[in-house]
């Protein structure tokens, strides 16, 4: 992208111009002068992006139109979610299922304790006919065999108790996990579902729905395109050359393409950091200071940002002036080339910091 300055004079006549013709001359003169960077761009509704799909599936509906002003939450396109309907359904019956299954009167939980039940209480017993067993073997009434017999059946109603508990505790631990799972999938589900209603994440204009009923979209494609109408924004394209002319403050005076010949004026907001591979430019954003009235959103524009601005400097022809700054002076009747010091150049003017006087000729030889 090319880029040029533009060389503001007020009250200068250059008397002896070197666009006349080939060997004319000029003399240097001082005058105002200003320094500005060339950079096309368009208007920008302020926050504006794209709302894109969550989603693959077909349109079903576009409840919004191009130019609403949408609220936080407002649904502006529908999808075709059946199958997401149907895994929300599915997850929600599972989750019925893992909580009554988790409930402490479940029937799975009221088995073990029943077993527990039993368990406990032939426990008892075989304690009951231990502690019987024992006191018979003490008075020798009964073989030892009885008695270690009656130890190891209560031994093994100790073991199968304790068993038991520990399956209970398992089985409760196992099922809660399972109902935060089903809990999680449910709500996993919800949430895909709703991905198919795409809404408004705040409160915005519809500038363009780049979508309509009966379309395939795929997950991540361009739907809409959103912003703040309260507060358009010139965005500009800057060449890598101008770049660091860019500072935020500077004035922007802008001509818009429906509005030829008219200029408004505003300040540099915002310098994007970074290289647009795209546009090959670097952006950078303007606010006006007065918004124009009827002002539409992609409006093509042209600005020229001021970058410098001297009051008093002096200037010469650019057609006097070599690209490498050499200049012929002719000083009464010598003639030399000369390597001037310069400053701002145009197509127009060149600023003249060094090198010759004000009295001095230059004759046009490039």
């Amino acid at each position: 992208m090319k880029h040029s300055l533009i060389i503001l004079l007020a009250g200068v006549a250059l008397l002896s111009s070197c666009k006349s013709k080939k060997g004319g001359t000029a003399t240097p003169v001082y005058a105002p002068i200003t320094e500005a960077v060339f950079a096309p761009g368009h208007i920008e509704a302020g926050g504006q992006f794209t709302l894109t799909a969550l989603n693959d599936g077909y349109i079903t509906d576009v409840p919004a139109k191009e130019g609403d002003t949408v609220t936080d939450g407002q649904i502006i396109f529908k999808q075709d979610h059946t199958t997401a309907a149907i895994a929300q359904r599915s997850a929600t019956e599972n989750l019925a299922i893992a909580r009554q299954n988790a409930a402490d009167n479940s029937a799975v939980l009221n088995q073990l304790e029943q077993q527990l039940h039993t368990a406990t209480e032939k426990l008892a017993n075989d304690l009951s006919l231990r502690d019987r067993n024992a006191r018979l073997y003490a008075t020798r009434s009964v073989a030892k065999t009885d008695y270690d017999n009656a130890e190891l059946a209560y031994q093994s109603s100790l073991h199968n108790v304790e068993q038991i508990k520990q399956n209970i505790t398992a089985t409760k631990l196992s099922l809660q996990q399972t109902l935060i799972n089903t809990r999680k999938e449910q709500e996993t589900a919800i949430a895909n579902s709703s991905y198919y209603d795409i809404k408004s994440p705040g409160n915005y204009t519809v500038y363009n729905l780049l979508k309509k009923k009966g379309d395939l979209v795929r997950k991540g494609d361009a739907l809409a395109t959103l912003g703040h109408a309260g507060s358009m924004l010139i965005t500009l394209s800057i060449d890598e050359a101008s770049i660091t002319k860019i500072k935020t403050g500077q004035t922007v005076l802008t001509e818009l393409n429906t509005e030829k010949g008219k200029t408004y004026t505003g300040h540099v907001s915002k310098i994007y950091p970074s290289f647009d591979e795209k546009s090959q430019a670097y952006t950078v954003e303007a606010t006006f200071d007065t918004i124009p009235p009827g002002l539409m959103n992609g409006t093509l524009l042209q600005s020229n940002i001021i970058v410098a601005h001297k009051d008093k400097a002096m200037l010469v022809p650019a057609a006097c002036v070599n690209p490498d700054g050499r200049a012929i002076v002719k000083r009464g009747k010598q003639t030399d080339t000369i390597r001037l010091k310069t400053g701002i150049i145009s197509t127009e003017y060149v600023e003249v910091l060094g090198g010759i006087n004000i009295d001095d000729k230059l004759i046009k030889a490039y």
